[in-house]
Order: C-alpha cells, then sequence, then structure tokens
C-alpha cells in the first residue's frame, strides 16, 4: 500500500485563486463609470445615455457580484477537495493538470 501524497489540484487552485484575486484587483469598479454617464462628467447626450441603459447599466450589477463571490468560490472547491491522496492518484491528477 502507497502512503498518501499532497493533492496536487490544491496546488492548482491556489495559483488559480492567486490569479483571481489579481483579476478582482485589476477590474476597475463598475459601479462609479456607468454613474458618469447622461448626467455625470464623463459621457452626455442621448447616445451615452443608450449605451448605459442599454449594455452598462444592466450588466454592471451582475459583473460586480461575480467578481465579488469568485475568490469565494475558489476558495470553497479548495476546502472540498482532500489534503491527501495516494500517489497513484496524485500521479493521475498531474497527468490531468498537464493536459489541460
Amino acid at each position: 500500500m502507497s502512503d498518501d501524497v499532497p493533492n496536487p489540484f490544491i496546488s492548482a487552485m491556489n495559483g488559480l485563486k492567486t490569479r483571481t484575486e489579481n483579476a478582482v484587483e485589476a477590474t476597475p469598479n463598475m459601479d462609479a463609470p456607468t454613474r458618469s454617464i447622461g448626467e455625470g462628467p464623463a459621457w452626455t447626450g442621448s447616445k451615452a445615455r443608450q449605451v448605459h441603459d442599454d449594455y452598462l447599466g444592466p450588466n454592471a450589477g451582475p459583473v460586480k457580484s461575480a467578481l465579488s463571490n469568485l475568490v469565494a468560490d475558489v476558495e470553497a472547491a479548495i476546502a472540498e477537495l482532500d489534503p491527501m491522496v495516494s500517489e497513484g492518484t496524485a500521479r493521475a491528477m498531474r497527468y490531468d493538470l498537464q493536459m489541460r
């Protein structure tokens, strides 16, 4: 019987978590830009209002919500992984990760 080893998926998911945190940090807050359209200081006029109403406004909330939950979703996925797996399972996991 083989000894258990650290789960390779956890390391991969921790890398994903770091990249996710960086992406969330790099994504600007959608609220301020969408509020500045129309009557605000940036874009003015009917075309700006139409772009806001048709595209930016409806998507600002869902994008912000998804970004807010993204890191927590990755952390929840990591928490569900077994910290230790058999050597054979780890080998199969590493192969799977290499093929992605």
